[in-house]
């Protein structure tokens, strides 16, 4: 191989680690299971939370998490985090979610943002759900 070759191929190995670094790759899902038009129980979001190699993050807290109501059912309200508990398997999260102040579900799909830091390594995921 020569050297110019090795040089490029030890340059693009640099950078994509320093890429994934700082990256937090977060997957979520979300299910209505106790939430429900009219109400104010929590609604779900399971979370998965890992590293640029695939490696879980544990150890994560509310203050770790942010999540958005970008888009609410017809008259529904943003949300505030309800609690933040880790799964079984490392890397999980149960993120419980409820409307702000007194406000109630409202009927229609929901899209949520997830933000997910820890120090400087941060990730993004959306989930959404249909609140029947």
């Amino acid at each position: 191989m020569r050297p110019i070759t090795l040089f490029v191929l030890a340059v693009l190995f640099v950078a994509s680690t320093v890429l994934t670094a700082d990256a937090l790759f977060v997957t979520a899902t979300s299910e209505d299971t106790i939430a429900a038009p009219g109400n104010r129980q929590p609604n779900y979001i399971i979370a998965s939370v890992t590293d640029g190699n695939g490696a879980p993050i544990s150890g994560l807290t509310a203050a770790n998490f942010k999540v958005d109501a970008m888009i609410v059912g017809p008259g529904g309200a943003l949300v505030d985090i309800s609690r933040v508990a880790e799964g079984r398997l490392p890397g999980f999260y149960f993120i419980d979610v409820v409307p702000i102040r007194q406000e109630t579900w409202k009927s229609g799909t929901y899209i949520f943002g997830i933000a997910v830091q820890k120090g400087g390594d941060k990730g993004q995921a959306m989930a959404k759900v249909l609140m029947d």
